[in-house]
Parts: C-alpha cells; sequence; structure tokens
C-alpha cells in the first residue's frame, strides 16, 4: 500500500491550460478586507488553498458601468455611473455589437434602470441581484440569461481564492454582465477589442460570450492547479509524519471538492444546450466549433475534481491505516513488556509468600540465584520475540 502511494506522487503533475491573450494569470480586485461596512460571507474552503476562499461584496461602493461598441472597423469605449449616461447607440446596424460591464449588483435601482432600458424580465433582475444563485442557463423568447461562478485566486492583494457570482445577458447584437465587485480578470478581452486582435470585432456578440466563459473556466483550471499542489504536499506528507492537521486538511479539500462539483458540472449541459439552441439564432453555427472545445475543457476541469476526490478519499483510508498501524505498534510493545512480566511477577510472587517451610529463603545465595533465573528468562523470552520478528 506504501508502495501504491510513493508511486503516486512521481506521476503527478497538475494541469495549466493557456492561449493566446487568454492565460491563467494574477489577478486583484478593488475589493478590500479593510472596509467596514464590507459584507464578507465565506463558504467552506478551508486552509487546504492558498487562503481561504471567501465571497466579497461591496454595497458602499458605486456601480461602473463599463460599455465597448464595436464592429470589425472600429470600436468606442466609455465608462459612466448612471444608466441615463449611457448614449443611445445605432443597434440597428448588422455589424455593430454592444458589451455593456456592469461593476456592482447591489444597487437594485440601477439594475432595473438596465432592465426597463433593455427589456430585461422583473425575474431576470431579481435572479442577477441574488448573489447564491445556482449555475443556470434560462433561454428567454428573444434572449439568453447565464449564471454562473467566478473563482480566481486573488494573489496581489487578500492571497485568497475568491468566489463571486457573474450573470450574462445575451441578445442579438447585445451582451450585459453583471458581476459583483470591479476585477481586472476580462482584462485581456478588452484589450483585444481595443488593439482588434483575433476573431472577437470580426464576430457576432456571441463569440464575445463564448471567449468570455472561456477566460472563467481558464481560472477553474487556475484554481484547480493551485488545489492539486496541495494536494501533492498532503500526499508528501503523509508519507513523513502522522499529524491530525493532515487529517484535517484532507477532510476540508474534501468538501472543497463537492463544492467546486456542484459548481462547474452544470456547465457541461448549459454548453451542450448552446450547441443545440436554435430557438433565439443568437449562437451561430460558426461558433459551434469553440462550444466544443470549451465543453472538453469543461469536462476535463469536472474529471481532474472527481481525480482529486478519489485521491482524497484514498489519503483517507490511508491515514487512517498509518494511524491503525501506529496503535498496533503501542499495543505490541505494551503486550511484549507484559508478557516478559508475567512469569516474572510469578516468581516473585512465590517467594513473596513467606512461608515458614520454605528452603531457599534460608539459602545463602537463594536472593542471587533467583535475581540470575528472572534475568535469564526476560532474556530468553526477548530473544525469542527477536526471532519471531514480534519488534
Amino acid at each position: 500500500m506504501v508502495k501504491n502511494f510513493t508511486g503516486r506522487k512521481t506521476s503527478f503533475i497538475p494541469f495549466r491550460r493557456t492561449k493566446p491573450g487568454i492565460g491563467a494569470t494574477n489577478h486583484t480586485t478593488t475589493a478590500g478586507r479593510s472596509s467596514v461596512n464590507r459584507h464578507l460571507t465565506q463558504f467552506a474552503f478551508g486552509a487546504c488553498l492558498s487562503g481561504t476562499l471567501v465571497h466579497f461584496s461591496d454595497p458602499t461602493s458605486p456601480v461602473q458601468l463599463n460599455v465597448f461598441t464595436y464592429d470589425e472597423n472600429s470600436y468606442t469605449e466609455g465608462k459612466y455611473k448612471k444608466v441615463d449616461e449611457i448614449p443611445s447607440l445605432p443597434l440597428t446596424s448588422a455589424t455593430s455589437m454592444l458589451w455593456i460591464d456592469v461593476d456592482g449588483v447591489h444597487q437594485r435601482d440601477i439594475i432595473a434602470q438596465i432592465g426597463n432600458r433593455y427589456d430585461i424580465h422583473a425575474l431576470v433582475q431579481t435572479d442577477i441581484t441574488t448573489t447564491e444563485q445556482r449555475t443556470k442557463l434560462d433561454v428567454l423568447d428573444d434572449a439568453l440569461f447565464l449564471v454562473c461562478k467566478l473563482i480566481f485566486r486573488d494573489i496581489g492583494r487578500t492571497g485568497h481564492t475568491i468566489i463571486e457570482q457573474i450573470s450574462f445577458y445575451l441578445k442579438e447584437n447585445l451582451l450585459i454582465t453583471f458581476q459583483e465587485t470591479p476585477k481586472d480578470l476580462f482584462d485581456s478581452i478588452k484589450n483585444r477589442i481595443r488593439q482588434g486582435k483575433g476573431r472577437i470585432r470580426k464576430s457576432k456578440i456571441d463569440y464575445l460570450f463564448y471567449s468570455l466563459v472561456d477566460v472563467i473556466v481558464d481560472h477553474y483550471m487556475d484554481v484547480l492547479d493551485t488545489m492539486g499542489t496541495k494536494v501533492e504536499s498532503i500526499d508528501n506528507q503523509l508519507m513523513k509524519t502522522l499529524k491530525r492537521d493532515t487529517l484535517e486538511s484532507i477532510y476540508d479539500m474534501k468538501r472543497d471538492m463537492l463544492y467546486l462539483r456542484a459548481i462547474i458540472s452544470p456547465l457541461k449541459e448549459i454548453i451542450i444546450k448552446l450547441q443545440k439552441e436554435e430557438e433565439t439564432q443568437i449562437m451561430q453555427e460558426s461558433t459551434n466549433i469553440y462550444l466544443k472545445d470549451l465543453f472538453d475543457h469543461v469536462v476535463q476541469v469536472n474529471d481532474s475534481i472527481d481525480t482529486y476526490r478519489e485521491m482524497l478519499a484514498s489519503f483517507i483510508d490511508f491515514y487512517m491505516m498509518l494511524n491503525s498501524n501506529a496503535m498496533n505498534e503501542v499495543v505490541k510493545t505494551l503486550t511484549i513488556i507484559s508478557t516478559i512480566f508475567i512469569p516474572l511477577t510469578f516468581i516473585s510472587g512465590v517467594y513473596g509468600m513467606n512461608f515458614q517451610n520454605m528452603p531457599e529463603l534460608t539459602y545463602k545465595y537463594g536472593y542471587y540465584i533467583v535475581l540470575t533465573v528472572m534475568a535469564t528468562l526476560a532474556t530468553f523470552m526477548l530473544a525469542c520475540f527477536k526471532r519471531k520478528h514480534w519488534f
């Protein structure tokens, strides 16, 4: 059993996927922990990661509207505080695409204004402002609404692994994303729009939607890469010392994997549904090849989660086996000591009865003879135990 675990250590290789312009990089958020009014929700992620996975939201920060309008030949960009400040853009053009990136969902009046302006149903608005939604895809009459989770490592500021909700409202030539806090996770996509690189400005709005979801999956992989390194360190720790902290870390990570699986697993069915979606005509057939690639990576993420869960379960069994072996060693040592002292106790008990008619008690060398017999007996028993490899 020990050999199997040792062999796994050499074959364990964490994975990472990178793409030109869309990579898993170090990210920071503007959400700091020093704010007194900050609402913090801590999930079941323990010390297994580089930091505790937490959920930040700041009800005091202003909502920022980042607006991108682009086509193949040009683009415009603006940042606004109010919905009324967003200029009326000519969306009638078949080549003009509009992306509104909303940073902050805590001000319901602004969400309502966006909903009224772009015809977003009231129930969808409720889902946007409720940040504990499950991962899901709603197919509306002329739009798609996707809710999923952003999971990324905030290395630059807090050192935690952050989880936040992000919502996508996709219509023809229009994409609105709703994030809880401002962050730079999508800067690579924005730079591609600014510089005209890649396929984004040459494609319809559905390709931008795919690109953003692809970045989210990239960060899933980055987080799992970190967790995979922690799994490997636990494996190494089990080979060296047996600590209760190690068992606690294993259970914490097992809960983490269950939570991640609940978040990420629905994406497989969602992507399949997007590939088959024909009612709204929003998802173009040319985007299906990219959705298939995205589906493969989501499957890879889920397979990795299942692999880590199985490894952690085997770690628990291995820990229990090591703990049982340690206890058996203690019991064996005590048993050997007790076995040796049983005949010695018997001899000392016989000559401790103080009967008058016991010749050995009056013999000049009787005491030394008894001690010699007892020492010889103990040595003989130890030699027998050693020969049988009992210790």
